[in-house]
Formats: C-alpha cells, structure tokens, sequence
C-alpha cells in the first residue's frame, strides 16, 4: 500500500468516501421511466343540422371520433319545429351522444349562423322558446372540458345536412354507423312546454301555443297576424306580459281575472266610480291588460246601479 500510495502521489489524487445509493438510485428511476409529456385527450368533431318543411322536421348529426371513426345519427321529429328550433334539437341530441360516448374536448361545426351566434353571446334571444333551448344546450356544453362551435357554410356541411333530410353520404375507408331514431316530443321539460289546462285562457291561447311552441294556424293570413300580434308579448315566469315602447310590462288577464279587476277598481275600497276611459287608465297603471279593456270598462259603467242614479 506504501509503495502505491508512493507511486500515485504524483497525480495528486484524493480519496473520498461515497455516500448512500437507495436515494440516488431511486430518484434516476423515477427521472428515467417518468414521460416527460401527457397525452391530452383526443377532440372529437361534431357536425349537426337541422331542418323543417311542410312534410316534418328531421336533424342530422355526425360525429367523428378517434381511429377515423365516424357515427352519423338521423333524426325525425314527430312534433312540429321551426328551421331555429329544429337546429338546437340537433344540437342538443349531438351534445347527448357526445356525452354518452365520453367526449371531454369537443369541435362543432353547424351552418345556422343564428344558433352559433346565440351560442357564443354575440346574439341575444329575443323569442322565449329559444331562450329556453339557449338556456339547455348551455348547461350541456358546460359539462365539456372544452367545446368550440364555429359556423360553417351549407356546402361544407352537407352531409348532415342531408342527414337532416333523412339520408346519407357515403365515404370510403372509415368505419361508420348510422343510426336513425324518431324524437316523440321537444328535448324541453314538458312542464316549460306545454302550458296548464286547468285555466281557460281564452284570447291568449293562440298567442301562448305560439310563444311556447311555435304553433300556427293553417290560414297563412291567421299566421301571419298572429306573428305579428305576438311580436307585442312575452312569457316571464309562466305569466303572459304585453310590452310597450315606453310602458312597463303589462300583466295580461283572462275574462274572469278582468272582471273582477273591473269591479275592485271601479266599486272596490278605494274605488271612486269613476268614468270608463279614467277607469282604463287606471287599470293600466296598475299594470293589467286585455284586448277589450276600454270596451268592457264602458260596458260595466253602463251597467253600474249608483254611476246610473247619481251620475251626469
């Protein structure tokens, strides 16, 4: 050892002791064998459309997923849509089977310029009916881990589009699955649908079915006056409002409601008897409204046993 330490002194070596190798050994493991990258889940693309004709209504949906897999969905609607109802039932049913099949990142392409824009807040919904759908597919897309919705021209969306029409396109060298169904009723809870019968509307019953659910008559002038007669009214909380231009919403009332409004502010406690168009004034002050206000204020005036004694 004397004669090593000798030799090797000129090379001025040092010896030091080595330390503990389970720590070192473990930590090289786990910097060797730990992926340096996280593969982020694969964005699938869905493609809806939806359409409405005198013959029915019907949706389209296709959805292309991982390994070049492609699902197409045609849907037939057995209740009545509108062209805008129509591409949100697209929508919403392409959002379900999304989700059931476990989708987390989400790419949708639709040609209804109105529903994309509605979607990303550049629009406003101005008809109840579809502020409903808005409010649906809202709640849906939060549900997502990210979800795009991009408005494409009709020539870059045919073939859901001619899904929607209940047919399809072929294109080789991809899996695929098509899918037909038939929707019974609108992908909206009934109870926002359909309104209570257990009321007699009466005169605004043509202007709740359209409001709701878009229903018309068969008469294309009765159609066309009863648009332009509900373009006048809104649905707040299950109540029918008639709005102005420079007026509060006004409460819309039945013929019962209405009479007894009538009697309450012409003979009521603080009533004061007064003359038919005062009257009317004040039932529009306190914020009620029916067709035939004036007229039936009028009418129950005439009719008033102490306005017919004491009055001029």
């Amino acid at each position: 050892m004397i004669a090593w330490s000798v030799e090797l002194s000129e090379f001025g070596i040092q010896y030091e002791s080595r330390g503990a190798l389970k720590a070192q050994c473990l930590a090289d493991f786990v910097a060797e064998l730990t992926p340096t990258s996280t593969e982020e889940p694969q964005v699938w693309t869905l493609h809806v459309d939806g359409s409405s004709n005198s013959k029915g209504g019907g949706a389209g949906i296709i959805l292309e997923g991982p390994n070049q897999a492609t699902l197409e969905q045609s849907l037939k609607f057995s209740f009545k849509v509108t062209n805008n109802q129509a591409e949100y039932e697209a929508l919403l049913a392409g959002l379900r089977l999304t989700h059931d099949l476990g989708a987390r990142r989400v790419s949708c392409n639709s040609d209804s310029k109105l529903m994309v824009e509605q979607l990303s807040g550049t629009y406003q919904a101005k008809d109840v009916l579809l502020q409903w759908y808005l409010h649906m597919a809202s709640q849906q897309i939060s549900s997502f881990d990210e979800f795009t919705i991009q408005h494409v021209p009709r020539e870059q969306n045919t073939r859901a589009d001619l899904l929607s029409k209940l047919a399809s396109t072929k294109r080789p060298g991809q899996h695929r699955t098509i899918i037909q169904e038939t929707l019974h009723s609108p992908s909206l809870d009934d109870k926002i649908v359909n309104t209570s019968d257990s009321e007699e509307q009466g005169w605004m019953t043509g202007i709740w079915s359209y409001l709701r659910a878009g229903v018309l008559l068969a008469d294309r002038d009765e159609a066309r006056r009863m648009r332009l007669m509900s373009a006048k009214f809104v649905i707040v909380g299950n109540e029918l409002f008639k709005r102005g231009i420079s007026t509060p919403l006004l409460k819309c009332l039945t013929a019962p409601q209405a009479a007894y409004v009538i009697e309450e502010i012409h003979r009521g406690i603080c009533g004061m008897h007064s003359r038919a168009r005062s009257m009317a004034t004040r039932v529009l002050r306190a914020g009620y409204y029916w067709p035939t206000l004036k007229s039936d204020c009028q009418d129950y005036v005439q009719r008033c046993k102490e306005c017919l004694q004491f009055g001029n």
